[in-house]
């Protein structure tokens, strides 16, 4: 029942946006009276963060999957490997992507025990691509342009508990940096007119990816290689 709630949720979702999940309707759709599916979900806020977790959960299972598959050598290719499967997993499921990256309901926050630990697994995922790249010398952290200064916020300390002291400010700051970036390109590509400016969208943005992991610190010979 859960899971056919949480699939009702997912259509209207990307039908008519998080405003418009209604647990009455769902129960109309799925035959139930809507007191059975208060049981489950006390309130529409509760069947939302259910749909923010699993939407963390997959991005995480998609970055994971993505950089597995390159060689634990190859520190350029399991970054660009990382970039193009958050790319792929935002474009299939647009409406998932707007809901952890965006405020998915007027008045609604996140509770952070709840959707904290499935937000810290790509995270994580990121940090630990970019880490093992400046250890083993395919990245250059004295080469990005964020100072070696900064100090992590409360958030970020919360999400990554006791492996905050293991990736260090600088390195943290860094992948976020990248992130916000890409993401912001993404945001252009699926909800704003990127794609009539310039239509080869694919392309541009693994060009995109390539300058941003030099501002990464990535070695250019690396990058290169993979603009080949």
């Amino acid at each position: 029942m859960i899971e056919q709630i949480k699939a009702e949720a997912r259509r209207q979702l990307a039908e008519q946006g998080p405003g418009a999940i209604s647990l009455r309707a769902i129960a109309r759709e799925l035959g139930t009276a809507s007191s059975a599916l208060f049981r489950y979900f006390p309130s529409q806020h509760d069947l939302i963060t259910a749909l923010v977790v699993d939407a963390y959960d997959s991005l995480a299972d998609a970055l994971t999957a993505a950089v597995d598959t390159e060689p634990a050598a190859d520190h350029a290719g399991r970054w660009l490997a990382l970039c193009r499967a958050y790319r792929h997993w935002a474009l299939t499921d647009p409406a998932a992507f707007a809901l952890i990256h965006g405020t998915p309901l007027p008045g609604y926050q996140a509770p952070a025990e709840i959707t904290g630990p499935p937000a810290s697994r790509s995270l994580q995922v990121a940090l630990a691509v970019y880490t093992a790249a400046v250890h083993a010398g395919a990245a250059d952290p004295g080469r990005s342009q964020v100072p070696a200064t900064l100090r992590t916020g409360p958030l970020l300390a919360s999400l990554l508990h006791d492996q905050e002291q293991h990736y260090g400010a600088r390195l943290a700051a860094i992948v976020l940096n990248a992130r916000t970036s890409i993401m912001g390109y993404l945001m252009a590509e699926i909800f704003g007119s990127l794609p009539d400016l310039i239509p080869d969208t694919s392309t541009l943005y693994h060009a995109y990816v390539r300058s941003t992991m030099l501002a990464m610190g990535y070695q250019p010979a690396l990058v290169e290689r993979l603009a080949a």
